[in-house]
């Protein structure tokens, strides 16, 4: 899994290659077990909150990170004659999580979170390249109130 996750994320620039490696250890913990939650992935107490304070990093943005991911799908893309551009819009759904801050209204006004537009490529024989564009959002609370939507 290692070179894997180094070489996808070579495009990757957060200021330190300190951060970089630990962007690689994180992807690595989690892809060797994607059913598993941070800490039982990361394999030890220290190590989840390595992780958990690199997301709350003020250094870099998600952003950051994306963007060395779309350019190693470019790269990827490049390969091919024609690709397939698919596209989705996800509901990530926190209504439950009440600690969390900067959520919008999601399909209705009493359901919050965030709204994750994806654009995926893949090559004509459906192998999944990455995602080359992605836009991530909280619709205005003050929309929803003003809305005529039902509840």
């Amino acid at each position: 899994m290692e070179n894997w996750a180094s070489k996808e994320l070579e495009h990757v620039e957060l200021g330190d290659a300190r951060r970089n490696k630990r962007l690689v250890r994180i992807v690595e913990d989690l892809a060797a077990q994607p059913t598993s939650s941070v800490p039982q992935a990361c394999g030890s107490l220290a190590a989840a909150c390595a992780a958990y304070d690199f997301w709350s990093s003020p250094y870099f943005s998600p952003d950051d990170i994306r963007d060395g991911h779309i350019k190693s799908t470019i790269e990827r893309v490049k390969e091919h004659n024609i690709v397939l551009m698919i596209q989705d819009t996800t509901n990530l759904d926190y209504t439950t999580h009440r600690a969390t801050s900067k959520l919008g209204y999601l399909d209705n006004r009493n359901c919050f979170g965030l709204k994750v537009h994806s654009t995926f490529a893949a090559s004509i024989e459906g192998i999944p390249l990455g995602v080359v564009n992605q836009q991530v959002w909280a619709r205005d609370i003050e929309d929803a109130r003003n809305s005529k939507e039902t509840t």
